[in-house]
């Protein structure tokens, strides 16, 4: 059962973090996540979805979770089985899995009360099954291909899902959705499919289909066409404050995300040094440089720098400058050389003043970020608990659930 670890556990943990302090972690704003929530109210009529796959876009899905319940949404969007069974080991919040189970896996997500997506007929049967066998009725959200080419049924098999679905008495049709395949660029098409779903929409009407959820709007599809809103918009990357396309001054997002570590080595190259594999990088004179314990392990897949025989060939285009990925206080500090999987170097030329185990901040994409790294989490300016090795401190305590965290 969830619970709290045991005080020997507290002790060891808790000297495990004064003693490390972390050489890398993720810091998140809570109050940032709740700001960019009512700005997302404050321009949708409709119930917001918000979507946690990918680890909450590397926040940590097992306390955005509890966080976003705890702020009014009613149901929570994951991408797979597998992401839905690892929240709910720390927290029991409603969640609709937004891709079809593998048949094994039905079961459990009947067992954890999981809204199912289903995509074709062939899933019924298993449904149906668990469903009888747990003496449970199994919510079901069904997937309509409007032009997007992936998951979906079609128009016509949507309607014999419907009548098969009324057929069984522990499967419950709640909603039916479509996913657009161009919502920034191609308006033309999206309405096209917006229509092709609202088609279906009057024809389940026909059925006695008068109650579900219907939904099709992304973040996207929020910003460029609002008449895709219907009953229910899912969101990701607004909610963490990533923007799409451009944004009107009616919307003010918040960061919600940062990257920390700290230089674990500081030292001057002599000129003509080479720095990191395959020698791509050599100082044309005395550089400072320092090393953070970060690579692409954690993350950090880009490479800012070039090999030298090519930097002519970029010298000659558009993009000769490369964007900074690394910082101190705001200042940029040039990556030397190639990322490697643990380490990253540094040029540290301009700013002088930095030591061994000053902090760094690296921007990077929180998707992709390793999703074992350390999350500390803020809440009106005070740290509200910290996310490491699947178990949460908060309240001087180390605990293996986050259901009561807010």
């Amino acid at each position: 059962m969830a619970g709290r670890v045991s005080t020997t556990q507290q002790n060891q943990k808790q000297e495990e973090i004064e003693l490390l302090k972390f050489s890398s972690w993720v810091e998140i704003d809570l109050n940032a996540i709740a700001h960019n929530l009512q700005q997302i109210r404050s321009h949708s009529k409709a119930s917001v979805l918000p979507i946690l796959k990918g680890n909450a876009y590397g926040h940590g899905a097992s306390i955005l979770a509890p966080f976003l319940i705890s702020h009014g949404c009613t149901l929570l969007g994951v991408g797979t089985v597998d992401e839905a069974l690892s929240i709910l080991s720390l927290s029991k919040v409603p969640l609709l899995v937004l891709a079809p189970p593998l048949p094994h896996q039905v079961p459990l997500t009947v067992k954890h009360d999981i809204t199912n997506t289903i995509t074709s007929d062939d899933q019924l049967e298993t449904l149906s099954n668990a469903g009888v066998q747990q003496r449970k009725k199994v919510m079901v959200h069904l997937k309509i291909d409007t032009g997007l080419g992936r998951l979906g049924a079609t128009h016509e098999e949507a309607l014999e899902i419907a009548k098969q679905i009324k057929r069984l008495p522990f499967v419950s049709l709640t909603g039916v959705f479509t996913h657009f395949a161009d919502a920034s660029h191609d308006q033309r098409f999206t309405g096209l499919q917006l229509h092709r779903l609202l088609q279906l929409k009057a024809e389940f009407n026909k059925l006695g289909y008068n109650d579900l959820v219907w939904h099709a709007a992304n973040s996207k599809a929020l910003l460029s066409s609002p008449n895709s809103q219907l009953d229910l918009v899912r969101i990701g990357t607004l909610l963490y404050g990533q923007t799409p396309q451009s944004l009107d001054s009616t919307w003010q997002l918040a960061d919600t995300w940062e990257f920390k570590t700290r230089l674990i080595e500081v030292k001057t190259l002599p000129p003509g040094h080479s720095v990191g594999y395959s020698r791509e990088y050599r100082t044309k004179s005395a550089l400072r440089m320092g090393v953070i314990p970060v690579g692409y392990n954690h993350g950090l897949k880009l490479e800012p720098q070039v090999a030298q025989w090519r930097q002519f060939k970029h010298a000659l285009t558009a993009s000769i400058k490369t964007k900074p990925f690394v910082f101190h206080e705001k200042k940029p500090l040039p990556i030397l050389g190639k990322v490697s999987m643990g380490l990253t170097c540094l040029d540290l030329s301009g700013a002088p003043e930095l030591e061994v185990g000053d902090e760094i901040t690296v921007k990077m994409r929180r998707a992709t970020s390793n999703s074992s790294l350390p999350k500390v989490y803020f809440l009106n300016g005070q740290i509200k608990c910290i996310l490491w090795e699947n178990q949460i401190f908060h309240g001087g305590q180390w605990k293996t659930s986050s259901t009561n965290l807010f």
